[in-house]
């Protein structure tokens, strides 16, 4: 095995595995690797999953490998470096390949093929906010099947865990409740760090590069002028120099400082604050000039620099960014690894500080600091002004994941950032585009991802106010979550993962610097003008023939993943089949039919395009909730041994809108319920495979009341040893694809969509 490993590693990379990962090959993925930096982590970790589920394991093995950088990495490189493994091993159309990072993490094409095997490229933020149902910019009626997903069947790698936050108690304990609670596959997880832990370091490369120590000492009322000067003065023409700061606003403080100093050198700024199309990656070659970052090399990058100035930053910080200095050994005199005291002093890293001070002038390679005991100062006690409650939750468990599985709208947790990220770090999005004083025309969409850039919440909210106070309001709308319409933008709204539309005359923005706050020149929008979906329903399709369809799907889909067990796969296939009985609905055959056209006889699943544009008689009517009400009146309908109140709720939550918590939207009538009235009454129909549902006089609001039936029903399935959230919300995502590929067999060039 370990020949067809190194036949495997080399065809991808171009050189041998290191013993170290040929073990990772043999005996798959430990909870723990611990590697000096630039010792091959990344490769170790992946290719090592990779032959496993393609080549030696492939049951054994997890179906989707969730490769996890911390928040402010660039997850573009390791998203590129995988591909190229892919690509050169022939495996790019067997293993999907998906970046969750940024305004990309919105992109939820990954959700579509739960039996592929895939990789999942991206930051904590992005990945473990899903994990817990609460998605950075996901909606909400999306986020049962990224939790369902991201939690069965995967293995989570952490790479550089030190760096993680509040995301690393929030992974360890994610772990432990999958463990306690179960999952319907195995689901593991890899914490990787290049800080040691008292053991010897694992053979890796031949000489080992070097990199000298040595403290500046800017004068903090000169700070940026006199950090300028030593990069300046360090700089060796023909190579790469980094500047590793602390925060967003002095790393750009430093670019425009350096391309003032230095007109004919490249200078660049690499901030994950980039529209996509926009971002500027250097590569491994084009190693000449300056290159200003935060955190964007502190993980899965494999960029070098002669010389590397890093402001005193935590310890696994800092072994990172020593780790980008001389990396490859490509400056054999070694490389210098600068230092120095932010104006606002040592802080929490005071330790590092007397550790570096102590080795001023020490040349160290990475296998030197991978055997430090990591630097570690007193943890400070937090200042009597500041609130626990935004960033000291409760730790992760049972009762708060099961508030968490709730979705709807005010229900449960409003975020899941407190689990995830500190206040700090947290960002919003945010797009540029030219309206008026009136703010966006009301049918204006929202931004698509490549328009929309990430941002620092708090310089969002500093801006806004300052532009408030200039202006009269901040210019920024927001599509409001109840009623639909957009609306200006307040404090209150400025929460991790918003997204902002704002006015493309007002600046905030500027090219290779991404998000700028201090800049008023107007931003060129991205946006090109609304177009119709290139596909759209190209038949009538009857209710009866789209129950039939998803069950096939169903079936389909639970058949390719052994993990389940009979009775689960059962579940799926026969809430498939029901999950639409709820168009039987008169509001809801009127909406189909009042588009056009010439639709047949009988009831109806969906209608053709062009015709596909009818609108409900009633605000907020929900299919699924008649479809839960018609489940709920009886036990005729299901086989023996089968789970009814759990075919019940796999019907129910096929949009995710009726799952756990259901009450009316704003404005509903009293007693109504996502626009179904007391006294609406459904058609006696049977469906050719041998269930028969009487006519039915319905009352929305009783079953759901907070005493009612569906809420004692949806927390006994929670409860279900046998269950438990994981695997009940796995099989209301196989639901839910089912449903998207039943609907997918009739799609066709939309009419009303450019041709050509």
């Amino acid at each position: 095995m370990a020949q067809g490993f190194e036949e495997f590693f080399r065809a991808a990379t171009g050189h041998r595995p290191y013993a170290y990962q040929r073990v990772l090959a043999e005996g798959g993925l430990p909870r723990s690797v611990r590697v000096p930096s630039g010792g091959g982590k990344t490769a170790g970790a992946v290719l090592a999953w990779l032959y496993r589920r393609t080549v030696a394991a492939p049951e054994a093995t997890a179906r989707r490998l969730v490769y996890v950088l911390p928040q402010g990495s660039l997850a573009h490189w390791t998203h590129a470096r995988i591909g190229r493994w892919l690509h050169r091993l022939g495996l790019a159309d067997a293993v999907d390949l998906h970046l969750l990072a940024g305004p990309d993490g919105q992109n939820g094409a990954w959700r579509r093929h739960p039996e592929r095997s895939a990789i999942l490229v991206g930051t904590h933020d992005a990945l473990l906010s899903r994990a817990l149902m609460r998605g950075l910019a996901d909606s909400r009626t999306m986020a049962p099947v990224s939790f369902g997903l991201l939690n069965n069947d995967a293995h989570w790698v952490f790479d550089e865990a030190g760096l993680l936050g509040p995301g690393l108690p929030t992974g360890e304990r994610l772990q432990a409740l999958r463990e306690a609670l179960g999952t319907t596959a195995p689901t593991g997880s890899t914490w990787m760090s290049a800080v040691g832990d008292g053991s010897a370091p694992p053979a890796g490369p031949g000489p080992a590069p070097v990199r000298r120590i040595r403290q500046l000492h800017p004068d903090p009322d000169r700070y940026v002028a006199d950090l300028v000067a030593a990069l300046g003065a360090a700089h060796r023409p023909g190579t790469r120099t980094i500047a590793a700061l602390g925060s967003p606003a002095r790393a750009r403080a430093v670019h425009a400082a350096l391309r003032a100093a230095h007109p004919g050198r490249p200078v660049a700024l690499l901030l994950p604050y980039h529209r996509s199309a926009e971002l500027p990656l250097p590569t491994r070659e084009s190693a000449d000039g300056f290159l200003v970052v935060t955190r964007a090399l502190d993980a899965g990058s494999d960029l070098s620099g002669r010389t590397v100035l890093t402001e005193l930053a935590p310890w696994s910080a800092l072994v990172q960014r020593a780790g980008r200095c001389n990396r490859h050994g490509e400056h054999p005199d070694g490389g210098d690894l600068l230092w120095c005291v932010p104006p606002e002093g040592p802080g929490p890293d005071g330790a590092v500080a007397r550790w570096l001070t102590a080795h001023e002038g020490a040349a160290v390679t990475a296998a030197d600091l991978f055997a430090v005991d990591a630097p570690r100062s007193p943890v400070p006690e937090p200042a009597p002004d500041v609130p626990n409650a935004p960033d000291a939750p409760e730790a992760l468990g049972g009762p708060e994941l099961v508030a968490l599985f709730d979705t709807a709208r005010g229900a449960g947790p409003a975020g899941a950032w407190p689990w995830v990220q500190a206040a700090a770090d947290r960002t919003v999005f945010v797009a540029w585009r030219a309206f008026g004083p009136d703010g966006p025309a009301p049918e204006e969409p929202e931004p698509g991802r490549h328009e929309q850039c990430e941002a620092p919440l708090a310089e969002v909210a500093a801006w806004l106010a300052a532009a408030a106070a200039e202006e009269g309001d901040g210019g920024a709308w927001l599509r409001d979550r109840v009623d639909g319409r957009w609306r200006r933008a307040v404090a209150a709204d400025l929460c991790a993962g918003a997204l902002l539309l704002l006015d493309a005359a007002r600046g905030g923005h500027l090219p290779g610097t991404g998000w700028t706050p201090g800049s008023r020149t107007p931003v060129p929008s991205l946006f090109t003008g609304r177009t119709p979906p290139a596909t759209a329903c190209a038949a009538w399709v009857s209710l009866e023939q789209h129950l039939r369809e998803t069950e096939e799907e169903a079936r389909a889909l639970t058949a390719a993943l052994p993990g389940l067990t009979g009775p689960q796969r059962e579940a799926v296939a026969l809430a498939a089949r029901l999950h639409d009985l709820g168009k039987c609905h008169h509001v809801f055959q009127d909406k189909l039919r009042d588009g056009g056209g010439d639709p047949p006889e009988g009831l109806l699943a969906k209608s053709k395009a062009p015709w596909s544009n009818g609108t409900s008689s009633r605000p907020f009517f929900r299919h699924e909730l008649v479809t839960t009400l018609l489940l709920l009146a009886g036990d005729h309908w299901h086989p023996p041994g089968a789970d009814p109140s759990l075919i019940a709720y796999l019907a129910a939550a096929h949009h995710g809108h009726v799952r756990v918590t259901v009450r009316p939207e704003p404005g509903e009538a009293a007693a109504a319920l996502f626009g179904v009235r007391p006294g609406d009454r459904t058609p006696p129909f049977a469906l050719a495979t041998g269930e028969r549902f009487p006519a039915l006089e319905l009352a929305p609001a009783e079953p759901f009341r907070p005493d009612g039936r569906w809420p004692r029903l949806v927390a006994a399935l929670l409860a279900d040893p046998g269950l438990g959230p994981f695997r009940l919300a796995h099989l209301e995502a196989l639901v839910r694809t089912a449903d998207w590929r039943s609907s997918a067999r009739h799609d066709g060039p939309n009419p009303q969509a450019p041709q050509g």
